[in-house]
């Protein structure tokens, strides 16, 4: 049994547009996540130097621990979910 499959020239040519559709589709998403993890770093960034200015760590110190925190606030979700993923 076989199974024979026909295409106007109209769904042809909407088929061949669709790799470069997708293409935008993917490079959509990875700009919007971009966007969000970034942004997401900054405000953490912001939130860590204030309360180290505010627990009184030098200026000098502050922005270089608030990368720190972020880094291993990040590896540690991480972490959890590959002990969670692993487990299940």
């Amino acid at each position: 049994m076989s199974l024979t499959l026909t295409t106007t020239p109209a769904e042809s040519s909407a088929a061949a547009g669709t790799p470069v559709a997708a293409a935008a589709v993917v490079k959509l998403v990875t700009a919007m996540m971009a966007a969000v993890v970034g942004l997401t770093f900054l405000f953490g960034f912001g939130n860590v130097l204030a309360l180290g200015l505010r627990l009184g760590v030098p200026i000098w110190v502050a922005p270089l621990v608030a990368p720190a925190v972020d880094i291993s606030v990040v590896g540690t979700v991480d972490r959890t979910t590959g002990l969670t993923i692993s487990v299940s």
